[in-house]
């Protein structure tokens, strides 16, 4: 059974997610109290949690604020997570994957390959690729079997970013959006290699495969966000 602070800790994590709090907002226990009509207990155990996580900060005489970060952090934590996702894709070829496994894995490559494939490419077909490209990579972390590197790695996915011009935004997943379909081939392509060697059990090719996929995906996203904040300081 769900508790009330695990109830109120997932809904104000989904809200800072989505970007109902701006990096940099402070989150004030009592205002939230009101709003989700609860005591300011859970709250307090909830914003505890988020800055375990990584999503919040503590500023002295403000409290917990949703954390932001600059460009260069943002391509640092991309250099962070390809080394911990080549470690979990070598882990995962090395384990093995269970039957059950395998077919979850297969047949979520061959649904993204379908999509990416495909004629229609609208922001229903974008949307369903990025939520299949979130399981393909959770799928690999839980063949890992090591629960402390899943959480580690999980840690560099979801975090959000203001930039140092005043661009605020959110990156790893949810920037897949900002990719033209020739990004997305190109990324599927990489899937699909690192389909192939966790299969097969190759697990210094897979390791080899998922770095380059992640700098890949950083180089990219730095260059999205450095264009961003070009933008917006020609308009101020």
């Amino acid at each position: 059974m769900v508790t009330r602070t695990e109830s109120v800790t997932r809904r104000l994590r989904e809200a800072v997610l989505e970007g109902g709090y701006a990096p940099g907002g402070r989150l004030n226990e009592m205002a939230l109290a009101e709003t989700m009509q609860v005591s300011r207990t859970p709250i307090r155990a909830a914003l505890s949690v988020l800055f375990a996580e990584g999503l919040l900060d503590y500023e002295p005489n403000c409290g917990y604020v949703v954390r932001r970060l600059s460009l260069d952090e943002a391509v640092n934590i991309y250099t962070v997570r390809a080394t911990l996702e080549g470690l979990a894709a070598r882990l995962a070829a090395e384990n093995g994957l269970t039957a059950s496994e395998r077919e979850r894995f297969q047949s979520t490559l061959d649904e993204m390959e379908q999509l990416v494939s495909g004629e229609a490419w609208g922001d229903g077909e974008r949307q369903r690729w990025g939520d299949l490209n979130i399981a393909f990579h959770g799928l690999i972390c839980s063949a890992t079997g090591n629960s402390y590197l899943a959480s580690s790695i999980q840690r560099t996915r979801t975090l959000p970013l203001l930039t140092e011009f005043g661009v605020s935004t959110f990156f790893a997943e949810r920037a897949v959006v900002w990719w033209d379909r020739a990004a997305y081939r190109r990324s599927q392509d990489d899937h699909l290699d690192l389909g192939e060697a966790i299969l097969s059990r190759q697990g210094a090719r897979a390791e080899a495969v998922m770095r380059e996929h992640i700098e890949r995906a950083g180089r990219l996203i730095g260059r999205k966000l450095a264009n961003r904040s070009d933008a917006a300081l020609a308009l101020s």
